[in-house]
């Protein structure tokens, strides 16, 4: 099958409506989640075996996280 380009669009237009809309809420709290999966994946996994540098990582990314949250409930109060 030759790839037209006016499937070549109908692709790329149905590839976009797939995309969900991100908000700073659940961009936030999805953040939140991927850095929660990173601690319990090195707490768990053999391979990693409680690196110290990733655990170190992980808390800085903690805080890093702790302080937007405090940015945005101040600059945007209804941001959640």
């Amino acid at each position: 099958m030759k790839l037209t380009k006016s499937h070549l669009k109908k692709i790329i237009k149905e590839e976009l409506l797939k995309e969900q809309p991100m908000n700073i809420r659940s961009a936030f709290y999805e953040l939140g989640d991927k850095i929660e999966n990173l601690k319990w994946i090195n707490k768990r996994n053999t391979e990693l075996n409680n690196d110290k540098t990733i655990s170190k990582i992980a808390k800085q990314m903690e805080k890093i996280h702790d302080q937007l949250y405090k940015h945005l409930n101040k600059t945007f109060p209804n941001w959640d």
